[in-house]
């Protein structure tokens, strides 16, 4: 009786052992902002920054790239244009870059770009003007219309660039005109497909790429111990039962 007790009671630390075991296995489903917006400190939740200008830094590796094109009307008209967007793995973690086309035909100018979604995540916004030879690969163009300001909501799912207040010599993104580079730095490691919105006197919401967080994954050492510890119970529960 002695000997099944302790049985039972072995039976009972195994299993405890490898239920913390694989609580323990690894997540790994962000890192820390650091790419060429690192420095920007934000938008954060219902805050407004100036994104910092990009131009120049080493963008990463191109994981994937899309162009969507937009059309909408307005009370003075069409608005259309095409929105290119790309995904780059930058020491670790992941940058989203757009840029905003606006066609001759359009009737009004572009004031603002807003992405998603970027919940969960931190987030620090920024531009490049190199589009070109800066970005190999894609089909950005270099360009000198930068955001004045990025901004996020409450809840930290749209981050938004604005091309107003007013500056010289154009503060929007008039018929004919593209945009800067615009650039959202993140600690997210993996993506999916997302959506980013065109607006002004209108919207137009496309195709586009968004963050995400992957289920955990146990890693092959986990596996292994947990394919160990099923066959140790199995030969233990036989002896309990004999």
């Amino acid at each position: 009786m002695k000997t099944l007790t302790n049985d039972v009671r072995s039976f009972a630390l195994l299993a405890a052992a490898l239920a913390i075991a694989l609580c323990l296995g690894p997540i790994a489903q962000a890192g820390t902002v650091n790419g060429c917006a690192a420095a920007a400190g934000g938008p954060t939740p219902t805050n407004t920054v100036f994104p910092i200008d990009c131009t120049g830094s080493a963008p990463g590796t191109l994981l994937a790239d899309m162009v969507s094109d937009f059309s909408y009307s307005t009370t003075a008209g069409v608005n259309s244009g095409f929105i290119e967007s790309a995904v780059y793995m930058d020491n670790g973690t992941l940058d989203f870059y757009y840029q905003v086309t606006n066609n001759p035909t359009s009737s009004t100018a572009l004031a603002r770009l807003t992405a998603n979604d970027f919940a969960n995540f931190d987030t620090d916004a920024g531009y490049r003007t190199d589009g070109g030879p800066g970005l190999p690969g894609t089909s950005f163009v270099d360009s000198d219309l930068a955001p004045v300001t990025a901004d996020s909501n409450a809840q930290g799912s749209v981050v938004g660039f604005s091309f107003y207040p007013p500056t010289n010599p154009n503060p929007e993104i008039g018929p004919g005109d593209v945009s800067d580079v615009l650039v959202i730095s993140t600690d997210a490691t993996n993506y999916a497909a997302g959506n980013v919105s065109i607006i002004d006197g209108g919207t137009d919401t496309v195709a586009s790429f968004q963050p995400i967080t992957l289920a955990t994954v146990p890693e092959p050492a986990t596996l292994g111990l947990l394919g160990f510890g099923l066959i140790a119970l199995t030969a233990l529960w036989r002896r309990v039962r004999r």
